[in-house]
């Protein structure tokens, strides 16, 4: 079983992570969820946009998605970076069969380094 953090964040971060977990859940895999909170809205509740509680759940987990934060994004991006020394944000690319597109055949990954 693999434990995920679940934070869906501010404005359409939840829609994001409504249909994310969908797909996960479609899958022939045990997940165990724990959600989190983290943004604009936790910021207002808490007084901080990423508390110590939810850097924990993130610590504890396999791993974590993370829908989207509004006007405290900056604050809870470069947190997690520092605190998980996460150094690199990686974009793979790649078309799909049967989607049109400008370019085919694209199979790529774009690294940007986040430091």
């Amino acid at each position: 079983m693999y434990k995920i953090a679940v934070i869906p964040g501010d404005g359409v971060g939840k829609e994001v992570m409504d249909a994310a977990l969908h797909i996960l859940n479609g899958l022939d895999l045990d997940f165990e969820y724990e959600f989190a909170e983290a943004g604009d809205e936790c910021a207002e509740k808490t007084g901080d946009p990423l508390p110590d509680e939810t850097l924990q759940i993130i610590k504890d987990s396999d791993a974590c998605l993370f829908g989207a934060a509004g006007e405290t994004a900056a604050d809870v991006i470069v947190k997690l970076r520092r605190e998980l020394d996460l150094f690199v944000n990686l974009r793979p690319v790649k078309s799909l069969p049967g989607v049109g597109g400008l370019f085919s055949g694209l199979d790529f990954v774009i690294v940007r380094e986040n430091t």
